[in-house]
């Protein structure tokens, strides 16, 4: 073949080719192939983003979730912890107290009590049997002679043990005032022994006679003298309480000459710092409580009681957070008293002793190994701070803190207030391991997906490819037939129409078009007419609209107008804190939370008549019509007051008929329990029915009023008075009465369980002894406490009275 020729031929073919792809159906084709090509790659793209941003997302949530989740679990795991350990000190110190004040009692007695004394240290069991141990040289552990001996001491098979020192004794035998001070104690033998028994774990208690004569009363029985020859090479030679508690007695001294004199004080309480016990009773902690004079210038002696801390060591030892996370327990100078030895660890804590007469427990944040342990300073309120990012051993912690509550602790002669802290410490892998699984997880999840998703997708395309080019030459004649028709309506031939020749999408298709067609002919010889009259239309909705939306707007800001005036009255006409402390005789604090905008709770405080008028009420239900009638019974009863109206009968039969006709012309279903009480001269007069009254007397002892026989519901049916009756309560000086609202008792933590009167009524005993705001302020946090993150349903109303 020439050369002519072939280039003729490969002309011929380039021309064929060009033409080829010229034709519909080629075009389309390649157009769909590489447009289907193109959408799966660009969809594994999109897919793969948008794992990846889910991915991103979901970490972001998870983590937000954890520190939340964790900083509250951990927030409430050491308020429980702290509560636990608080409670631990109170028991002991509850112990220490009893058998301190007995001796108080007995001390106060004075000569009253010395035939009891003579005929009780006369008897068998009582009688105090003593020998006497010569003074002698001894060796110690290193060899060194020590002075030993020189004391007295009773028998053995006797309750408790008898030492008495040799700057007590006088020709070995016991100088005669010592002798009577020891028989005065000989009572002890009956109530010490029990003590040791039971109540708080105790390592020992004992009783240490007056500064000049620091005789030793200690139970369970113990070769005292022996044991301290051996630990405390010495002792015999100085007084007791300097040798082993220097500044005790001088710091108590300090109390007498203190303007009021120790009766001023609530608390006598003191502790010394944990140490280790020397005769192996592990970590210790010394609780001292004196005993006075009968005129309150002297120290008749001391009560101390050894208080075994590993209880509570073990306790905080064994705290578990998350795998490695660990408790601590500090002092206020940073001595760290329990720890788990992973935590001696990681705080990079050095132990060493201190030897002051007791070997002292010594291991400080301060001295730690770990920089930012060292730098921290321990809380000074009772708040729970929470740290993130403390780097202990080159890893982020967390550090949650908790001051507990307050001691009287004798360090370096004097007594001195002081507050323990406790500790949680967690690293911050551990709170985030579960979101490092879930992220390995996406991970492996997106990289499964997108190769699953390209395999489907490039077998489609093969699919769909031979489909296309199976039916691209059947679509080819519908389409250009399409395609004049559509020409003809660009030149403004609307009456076009293309024949259907399937029953197919393409014939769909042709229908559709000739169904548009129709359309647009019949909208186009219309389209001024229809624009004016929908143009109309939209004019008149859009007005209706924004007549509508103004009116809504002047209603919501009416409405909440009306809301904000109901709530502001009702607070203003709450006793304002002012006017309570004006009452003399008597300590108020009241606390009062609506559940909505305005509540239907009711107290008030009112001075006249030469009374004082205290009200509580809880109207049913909550809410704006609640509130408005809790008003009306405010005022009618200030309106009475101010009448002189002096019978409370007759003065709650009137405010109930005033409410009942109200209720009546509001057309109302509402109606209140209403209890009213008029105070004075200590007595407190009680009419009506209402929730309990909590009493809790001076000495502790709880009393619940019930107020159901005292009168019926307020608004229920005009005239009560035959149902009402009333009742007095007399009150001492440092009793408490406590008047709530259902909304207290039948508050609901997340799983439904209500609050209940019960922990109330423990809440109040547990800090009776405090002023009323402080009693309203912990029973307030209790029950903030018991509802945490639930909804509140109903208002919620304390109002704490206690006598001066």
């Amino acid at each position: 073949m020439s050369s002519d020729a072939r280039e003729s031929l490969r002309g011929a073919g380039a021309s064929g080719l060009l033409a080829r792809f010229k034709k519909f159906n080629t075009k389309f084709l390649l157009v769909t192939g590489v447009s289907v090509l193109l959408g799966a790659i660009l969809n594994m793209l999109v897919a793969r983003q948008g794992i990846h941003k889910l991915s991103l997302e979901a970490t972001r949530e998870i983590e937000a979730g954890l520190n939340i989740a964790y900083r509250e679990s951990l927030t409430n795991h050491l308020v429980d912890t702290s509560q636990h350990v608080n409670s631990s000190f109170q028991h002991a110190i509850a112990d220490i107290e009893v058998v301190s004040d007995i001796a108080q009692t007995v001390a106060d007695r004075g000569e009253d009590m010395n035939g009891i004394h003579a005929t009780i240290s006369g008897m068998p069991y009582f009688k105090d049997r003593f020998t006497f141990t010569p003074a002698f040289q001894r060796k110690d552990k290193d060899g060194k002679e020590q002075p030993a001996g020189g004391w007295l001491q009773n028998d053995a098979a006797e309750p408790a043990v008898i030492s008495a020192w040799g700057y007590m004794q006088k020709d070995g035998a016991i100088v005669p005032e010592a002798q009577a001070a020891i028989e005065r104690s000989a009572y002890l033998d009956l109530i010490m022994p029990a003590f040791t028994r039971h109540g708080a774990p105790k390592l020992q208690i004992y009783m240490v006679g007056p500064p000049a004569l620091p005789f030793v009363r200690l139970a369970p029985y113990a070769d005292l003298g022996k044991v301290f020859d051996e630990l405390y090479p010495g002792h015999n030679a100085t007084n007791f309480y300097e040798f082993f508690y220097a500044g005790l007695v001088p710091s108590w001294e300090t109390w007498i000459k203190e303007p009021g004199g120790v009766k001023a004080r609530k608390n006598y309480v003191t502790i010394f710092p944990p140490y280790m016990d020397a005769g192996g009773g592990g970590l210790i902690m010394t609780i001292f409580h004196p005993v006075w004079s009968k005129d309150r210038t002297g120290i008749e002696g001391a009560f101390g009681v050894d208080l075994t801390l590993e209880t509570l060591i073990t306790y905080i030892k064994d705290v578990k957070l998350a795998e490695t996370g660990f408790a601590f327990l500090a002092q206020a100078n940073g001595n760290v008293v329990a720890v788990n030895d992973e935590g001696v660890k990681k705080l990079g804590l050095k132990t060493k002793a201190d030897k002051q007469g007791l070997e002292l427990l010594q291991r400080f944040l301060k001295d730690s190994t770990e920089p930012q342990v060292a730098a921290i300073a321990l809380p000074s309120d009772g708040a729970v701070h929470y740290r993130e990012d403390v780097q202990i051993g080159g890893q982020p912690h967390i550090m949650v803190l908790k001051q507990l509550t307050t001691f009287q602790t004798l360090a370096d002669g004097k007594i001195a207030p002081e507050n323990w802290t406790l500790g949680f410490v967690v690293p911050k892998k551990e709170i985030y391991a579960s979101l490092f699984k879930a992220q390995d997880a996406i991970e492996t999840s997106r990289t499964s997906i997108v190769a699953s998703q390209a395999f489907v997708s490039f077998g489609s395309i093969l699919v769909l490819m031979a489909g296309v080019f199976l039916v691209s030459r059947k679509m080819t004649g519908t389409l250009v037939a399409l395609s004049e028709g559509a020409t003809r309506m660009r030149q403004g031939d609307y009456a076009v129409r293309v024949h259907v020749t399937s029953e197919d999408e393409i014939g769909q298709l042709t229908g559709a078009f000739n169904e548009m067609a129709a359309e647009i002919q019949a909208h186009t010889n219309n389209l001024e007419q229809l624009v004016k009259a929908r143009t109309g239309e939209l004019e008149d909705a859009n007005k209706e609209i924004m007549s509508l939306n103004a009116q809504l707007a002047q209603e919501n800001l009416r409405l909440g107008a009306e809301l904000n005036v109901a709530r502001q009255l009702q607070l203003m006409v709450l006793p304002p804190a002012q006017e309570l402390q004006e009452i003399k005789d008597l300590d108020i604090a009241g606390y009062m939370s609506p559940a909505d905008e305005v509540g239907g709770d009711y107290y008030d405080v009112l001075r006249g008549n030469g009374v004082i008028k205290i009200g509580i009420g809880d109207v049913t239900g909550h809410g704006l019509e609640s509130g408005v009638l809790m008003l009306m019974v405010q005022t009618a009863v200030r309106t009475l007051l101010a009448s002189n109206e002096t019978d409370p009968m007759r003065f709650l039969g009137i405010v109930n008929k005033v409410i009942y006709q109200n209720i009546q012309r509001i057309s109302s279903d509402k109606n209140l329990t209403l209890s009213l009480m008029d105070y004075s001269d200590g007595k407190l007069r009680l009419t009506g029915q209402h929730e309990e009254v909590i009493v809790v007397r001076v000495s502790g002892e709880l009393e619940r009023v019930d107020t159901t026989g005292l009168g019926l519901p307020v608004g229920m049916d005009e005239d009560i008075t035959e149902f009402l009756a009333n009742m007095e309560i007399a009150l001492e000086s440092g009793d408490v009465v406590v008047l709530f609202t259902d909304g207290v008792t039948e508050a609901e933590r997340t799983d439904t369980a209500q609050y209940g009167v019960e922990r109330l009524c423990e809440v109040i005993a547990q800090h009776h002894k405090k002023t009323s705001q402080e009693i309203k302020d912990a029973i307030i946090e209790d029950l903030m406490s018991h509802i945490g993150t639930n909804k509140v349903y109903d208002d919620i109303t304390v109002l704490v009275i206690k006598r001066l």
